[in-house]
């Protein structure tokens, strides 16, 4: 599947209206789907693109690092507070919430990035320079840094020690069932991830809790869906609107063959995100972890856990099948008490 390297457009096009955003709170605009297709999404063939279920956690990247394959967190350059100025000034004097036509300038208008700090790939590049999209965003990706608390819970879906990373995707055998595995984190590089479990995002799939928590790496588009074709937009808002378990997802995202990705959110129909049971959390679930030695790294700053803990405690589970991911996070910590909620 194709990697997330940029913002990915909504498949409608867009309005953008003066009130505060469903899904973030701190956005002073919100942006909604209108009736009509993307301009671009009949020529990128989307009725045959595959879709896929759009996933609530955090992007990440597996990419070499210093020689070796490495996990690496998503980091925007974000624009600084003259850049935010005159983005501000730039909406207010917009009739029609036009924001395509405004000009960024990379050298003022942006924060400094930390080291190691790369540009996500597919933007637009003038002499040199990485240009930010119309909404000022510059994606771009810093390696995870093994004694980061800004990066523990990316370090507990990896063992970097081994190469390895948690890995949850469709079940190749098992239709309508997912598979839990350790992969070398050499088999994903180039391929972009999502980072999902207890601390992301509020953990909208109710998966482990505070003081047990699950993370793993989701490959992006790595968990098809059967959904209505975008181009009858009436047919998609009942579907996704509707209360089938397979619509229990945050969106959809469509990979057209051409490499292009379109999007989907709830909240471009608003439609309410998250859903008391989502489709990932449904879903029944087979461990595939084979007993391995694993070398005894230093722990992390995640409270004294490490990654290969994860590990370890899956391989006693391997071959086995669960109701669900809460099911198997039951099994993996069994003294959880009733009153340990999901974080």
């Amino acid at each position: 599947m194709n990697p997330v390297q940029q913002k990915i457009p909504c498949v409608y096009k867009i309005g953008v209206s003066d009130e505060v955003s469903d899904k973030r709170k701190q956005q002073s605009y919100k942006v909604t789907a209108m009736q009509s297709l993307n301009a671009n999404a009949q020529d990128d063939k989307i009725s045959s693109a595959k879709s896929t279920e759009k996933l609530d956690g955090t992007c990440c990247l597996v990419e070499l690092f210093e020689g070796e394959p490495w996990l690496w967190a998503r980091h925007d350059r974000k624009p600084s507070k003259i850049g935010e100025r005159r983005f501000a000034q730039y909406k207010k004097n917009q009739k029609e919430n036009e924001l395509s036509n405004f000009s960024w300038n990379p050298e003022k208008d942006f924060k400094e990035v930390p080291p190691n700090w790369i540009p996500a790939t597919c933007l637009e590049v003038v002499d040199g320079v990485t240009m930010p999209d119309k909404l000022g965003h510059t994606p771009g990706w810093v390696p995870v840094e093994a004694k980061s608390r800004q990066h523990c819970w990316h370090l507990s879906a990896v063992s970097l020690e081994n190469g390895l990373a948690l890995v949850l995707r469709e079940s190749p055998d098992y239709i309508g069932e997912l598979v839990l595995e350790a992969e070398p984190l050499s088999n994903l590089v180039g391929q972009t991830c999502e980072l999902v479990g207890s601390n992301i995002n509020g953990n909208p799939y109710g998966i482990g809790t505070k003081k047990n928590p699950l993370h793993f790496l989701v490959p992006h588009g790595s968990l098809g869906v059967t959904c209505p074709s975008p181009v009858d937009q009436d047919k998609m808002f009942s579907w996704l609107g509707g209360e089938t378990s397979v619509a229990a997802v945050e969106g959809v995202v469509w990979h057209c063959d051409n490499g292009v990705l379109y999007k989907l959110h709830r909240h471009h129909l608003n439609l309410p995100w998250p859903v008391p049971e989502p489709r990932l959390s449904r879903l029944p679930v087979r461990v595939v972890i084979e007993p391995m030695e694993l070398s005894k790294g230093e722990a992390t700053v995640d409270e004294g856990k490490h990654g290969d803990d994860i590990f370890s405690t899956l391989t006693s589970l391997n071959r086995q099948r669960f109701d669900s991911l809460r099911h198997l996070h039951r099994t993996m910590y069994p003294q959880i008490s009733i009153s340990d909620k999901p974080s």
